[in-house]
């Protein structure tokens, strides 16, 4: 739904002005809207791991008088024989969860480092785990103790309690003028149709020369879920001719609104579709969200776009650990790849 409203940039009223989408958002009782949440973000909870890993997923659980106090999902996978303990597809991080609590500060952490390491016991034996925070959790000081290694990662991300005016102008001049410049021939527009995402999946792998992983099934899982409906959305940047020039598959709640995915046609990249997408989500994430999250990225081009926005720098730890021989020669193997590759955590964006 989009309606006029004040222009974004008072300024400069001789630039065309940018309507605001409005959003009414109907409060409907979910688990993942439980007044006790068992997760940091939709990423964590049962209605997301059933469409990304359907029966593939379990998870570790602490709970005191039937209450769930801590818990760590995860998803076993096997790989040349290898046991490795991941995350499922377009799921950037996955816990570990502990339900806060009250009192003095050492009391709490020592309470949170005693469930940590309950957590961490219940975990399958594995050959290698990768098992990256939510950027709330920034305690994994138990896994270090447990022999992991932990690795840094970055997400950005924009409070949503200012008035969108503002987080208009917070953006940089040259992200603003190109969403400016990209409204005037694009139009975005709510969509399901998994064939025209699958083409653009395509042709933002084929651009970095890489072969497009098998991510089209696990999208048509999160569209096709009930349980997600109200959870996720798919943008599409159209231009007149009704030439498809990228999309953007965002999964959110009243804490969160994540850009999970995003892909471009290589060949109208000029179009500005991209920034006009993400600004367009903000949009929609507005009176939504608390908060949107860029999910990442490592990788400078992509980090830069989205500081550009105005994004806040948010830390992400991950920690990894190899257990075997077999084990640390996949670790070895996969930092190969993801330095030839830039980052993998930032595709398909």
């Amino acid at each position: 739904m989009q309606t006029s409203a004040a222009t974004l940039d008072a300024a400069r009223p001789a630039k065309r002005a940018l309507p605001i989408i409005r959003v009414a958002v109907e409060a409907g009782p979910t688990s993942m809207l439980a007044a006790e949440p068992t997760s940091h973000t939709l990423f964590e909870t049962a209605e997301w791991l059933d469409a990304v890993a359907p029966r593939a997923w379990a998870a570790a659980t602490i709970e005191d008088n039937g209450r769930v106090i801590a818990r760590l999902p995860y998803v076993m996978k096997s790989r040349a024989g290898l046991r490795i303990l991941t995350v499922p597809p377009l799921t950037p991080w996955l816990g570990p969860w502990i339900a806060p609590d009250s009192g003095k500060y050492p009391t709490c952490l020592s309470r949170e480092h005693e469930l940590l390491r309950r957590l961490i016991g219940q975990l399958p034996r594995v050959d290698a785990a990768v098992i990256p925070a939510a950027p709330e959790q920034g305690n994994l000081l138990p896994f270090y103790w447990h022999g992991f290694d932990l690795t840094l990662g970055y997400t950005y991300r924009i409070a949503l309690d200012a008035p969108l005016e503002a987080i208009w102008r917070g953006a940089e001049a040259k992200i603003r003028n190109r969403v400016r410049r990209a409204a005037e021939k694009l139009v975005v527009s709510v969509s399901e149709d998994i064939d025209e995402v699958g083409r653009l999946i395509v042709g933002t792998y084929w651009r970095q020369g890489l072969a497009p992983p098998s991510i089209l099934a696990t999208i048509a899982r999160i569209l096709d879920s009930p349980a997600l409906k109200a959870h996720r959305e798919m943008l599409i940047a159209r231009d007149q001719a009704g030439r498809s020039h990228a999309f953007a598959l965002l999964a959110f709640d009243p804490r969160h609104t994540i850009y999970s995915a995003g892909g471009a046609d290589p060949f109208l990249r000029a179009s500005g579709a991209q920034s006009l997408l993400l600004w367009r989500a903000i949009e929609r994430a507005h009176g939504r969200s608390a908060v949107f999250d860029f999910e990442g990225s490592m990788k400078e081009e992509i980090e830069r776009s989205f500081r550009h926005f105005g994004a806040v720098q948010t830390p992400q730890v991950t920690a990894v650990v190899a257990r075997t021989l077999l084990g640390r020669g996949y670790r070895l193997l996969a930092r190969m790849r993801a330095s030839k590759r830039g980052d993998t955590a930032a595709l398909p964006k």
